[in-house]
């Protein structure tokens, strides 16, 4: 048998539990085991299909069994668990995925016997630093330091590769986690090996035991990791857990909890908002570090001192002169955007930091979930043993996840030691600045935990998008899949008011419309809210997502109870112009041209109406009008001549075609146009000489200005041009363009 035929046989199986067609199930998994030759994994189907049968026996005879949906689910779980069970023996001796790989290696070498062996390096390591000054070895602390962290990696892989858990390993990891028998970023390795094992093959035991750490852990850093992975574990299999008894138990435990509520709230709304992380990734990537470098020549010259001096920034306020050019050149508001975004919790490192992952540390798996911390043997080999101080600035660094501040590690330490030295002196004065700060502030242990959140899923999505071997994961921080508000039991906790507006805000900002609409939906059914905006907020997002006869009936909703409200009447009329309902549209804009008299658009867009209602002259003098209000800046011209072109009133047309040449910047189209007034004029050569400057602000696309020209075919006709003065008129202008090229 193929890998690809156990693969999908081992779905096949998985599906028919899902669908509850048990009998399919057996048959189909039979047939697997029968493949791997495994007595015992044999012996434990024939036991369940014996139960299975039974029960199928007691309904048909009519016995009243009030066990029978546990036993059912019973059934089901084991179900699942051997057809997991019986892949992997299929798989592990061929298959070259790391999961695999990672199992050959370890063998049956059990979990408690790398905690004892781990715990025994701790203390020799331990024993050598305690030594006196004078009688220590540094080498031999590295090799101890080193050692330690191998067997970390040991103790990661065999967590992540164990399945199904024992109950010994069961009670030694709650006891590894929840406890204070190992140090904290192992803790946080572990956490992080029991989600990868559950992404791979579902095992109950092991998100119990992530809850367990949750709930007993009294550290932030390991509680909030648990609860994030246990999430996602929940995500990947929300079909097994929205049933699971025990799973419904441990959250409702947790509900009494005094941070649980919001810390699944911070979890989700970090999760909506890595959603977007390609999307700022690009931002950065092509707007705002390219526009910053190409200032950078600019900047140099200009905070020079008189002596030739580079100005420190921070000393910006010597000088009003500096701040007056950073912000014309457009820097200030550059950063104020990049400011921004960090604030909003958006991941604006990872394009900075994406191509230092080919550093050798992250080729071990485990690395990519390290938290960072100054005595870690990468960190002293790259920072040298005498900048502990260097380590704690990074360490405290804000906005970087613990994966970037190991690159950044890794990168300082391939600079040489004067580049290096001056970095280093740069970032510990902004480490005092930043510790001065946060001495001014009150403590905020829910902006901690906040943050905590934040930099721990930033990592997560690094792994899962940028590991050499990222594609034998589940793609589990793809969207739409981690929304939370349809996990259960999870919902009940993340279907809260306040979540769901903030992240109904969140998806539409980021232009996920359609998952904002299932948010602000389901915040409208809630009887404890009473905002009336919700019916704007829903209808702006059916708008939005092109489902225009869905946000009118919210907008309808909303005019009921706040008639002349002018944002609202708007956008009604421009879904009543987007159905084609013109004279309702003109209804409506005349309605809310009457609440804002003074408003350009408003009487611009009137005079867009009229002219697609054929009503040419009534539009004409609506631009008119909107020519002489205050703060129209020629936005009138353009249709002033285009009217006036459909009129035949070809000497206004021109004006007002010359004006905009001459006191603006005329565009391709406006060209064009003018070209069609000259050759309706009769000025044949002046119209072909005007098409060709149109043509040259389309860069030359002789296709474009062909499709533009054929575009305008029928007002050309209406006003005397022959279909075939129009065919010929692009060849002239076209082979113009190439004669003079040549």
């Amino acid at each position: 048998m193929t890998i690809n035929e156990i693969d999908n046989i081992h779905k096949l199986v998985s599906r028919c539990i899902d669908d509850a067609e048990i009998n399919d199930a057996f048959t189909h998994l039979a047939t697997l085991i029968n493949e791997s030759g495994r007595v015992n994994l044999n012996d434990e189907l024939e036991r369940l299909h014996m139960s299975y049968t039974f029960m199928l026996k007691y309904l048909e005879q009519g016995v009243i069994d009030p066990q029978r949906d546990i036993i059912l689910s019973d059934i089901r779980r084991s179900l699942y668990t051997l057809n997991d069970r019986c892949f992997i023996a299929l798989m592990e001796p061929v298959s070259s995925e790391v999961f695999y790989t990672r199992r050959r290696e370890l063998g049956n070498l059990s979990l408690v016997a790398i905690v004892e062996e781990y715990r025994d390096s701790l203390k020799e390591l331990s024993l050598a630093q305690s030594a006196p000054a004078e009688q220590s070895d540094n080498h031999v602390i590295l090799s101890l330091l080193q050692h330690a962290e191998a067997l970390e990696t040991k103790l990661f892989n065999r967590v992540w590769s164990t399945f199904p858990l024992s109950a010994d390993d069961s009670s030694s990891l709650k006891l590894c986690i929840s406890g204070d028998i190992l140090p904290v970023h192992t803790r946080c390795l572990l956490v992080a090996a029991l989600m990868l094992g559950l992404m791979k093959f579902y095992d109950e035991s092991k998100l119990l035991i992530l809850f367990e750490a949750y709930s007993l852990s009294d550290d932030a850093q390991v509680q909030l990791r648990a609860l994030v992975c246990a999430m996602l574990a929940m995500l990947a299999h929300r079909k097994r857990t929205s049933s699971s008894k025990p799973i419904q138990a441990r959250i409702a435990a947790m509900l009494d909890m005094p941070d649980f509520e919001q810390d699944v709230w911070s979890i989700q709304v970090q999760l909506a908002q890595s959603r977007n992380t390609e999307n700022v990734k690009q931002k950065v990537r092509n707007e705002l570090i390219p526009n910053i470098m190409k200032m950078r020549p600019d900047i140099i010259d200009k905070l020079k001192d008189n002596e030739s001096q580079i100005i420190d920034l921070s000393d910006i306020e010597a000088n009003p002169e500096w701040q007056r050019w950073l912000d014309e050149s457009g820097i200030t508001r550059r950063i104020e955007e990049f400011n921004a975004m960090q604030t909003e919790g958006s991941d604006v490192f990872i394009a900075t930091f994406a191509h230092l992952k080919t550093f050798p540390f992250f080729k071990t798996l485990s690395n990519w979930f390290l938290p960072f911390y100054p005595a870690h043997s990468t960190v002293l080999e790259n920072l040298g043993a005498g900048k502990l101080g260097l380590a704690e600035v990074i360490q405290h660094a804000p906005y970087l996840c613990n994966s970037d501040k190991y690159s950044f590690c890794l990168s300082l330490g391939s600079l040489p030691e004067s580049q290096r030295g001056l970095m280093s002196a740069q970032l510990e004065e902004q480490n005092a600045a930043l510790k001065e700060a946060q001495q001014a502030e009150l403590p905020d242990d829910r902006k901690l935990r906040v943050a905590i959140v934040n930099a721990f899923i930033q990592d997560l999505y690094r792994f899962f998008k940028l590991f050499s071997r990222h594609r034998e994961f589940i793609a589990v921080m793809d969207s739409p899949g981690l929304d939370m508000t349809d996990c259960m039991p999870l919902a009940l906790v993340t279907r809260d008011a306040h979540v769901l507006e903030l992240l109904g805000a969140l998806y539409f900002k980021n232009a996920f419309y359609d998952d904002a609409i299932k948010c602000f939906t389901r915040l409208e059914s809630m009887d404890n809210v009473s905002d009336d905006h919700i019916y704007q907020k829903i209808g702006f997002a059916y708008q939005n997502a092109g489902k225009i006869e869905n946000a009118l009936t919210y907008y309808q909703r909303y005019e009921l109870l706040h008639e002349n409200d002018l944002w609202n009447v708007r956008h009604m009329a421009a879904c009543y112009r987007e159905l084609g309902k013109l004279d309702l549209a003109l209804e409506y804009y005349r309605r809310a041209e009457a609440l804002s008299p003074d408003n350009v658009s408003l009487t611009l867009t009137i005079g867009h109406v009229l002219l697609e209602q054929n009503r040419t002259n009534d539009a004409l003098q609506q631009y008119f009008k909107a020519d002489l209000m205050e703060g129209a800046r020629h936005r009138a011209w353009r249709p002033i001549a285009w009217c006036s072109f459909l009129l035949s009133d070809y000497e206004r047309a021109l004006d007002y075609y010359n004006r905009i040449a001459n006191e603006d910047e005329p565009s391709a189209q406006d060209l064009l146009n003018m070209g069609h007034v000259l050759l309706c004029q009769g000025k044949t050569q002046e119209a072909i000489e005007t098409y060709r400057s149109s043509l040259h602000l389309m860069d030359g696309d002789t296709a474009k200005f062909r499709k533009s020209l054929k575009g305008d075919a029928l007002e050309l006709r209406l006003h005397g041009i022959s279909a075939v003065d129009q065919a010929l008129i692009p060849d002239i202008v076209c082979s113009s363009k190439t004669d003079n090229n040549n």
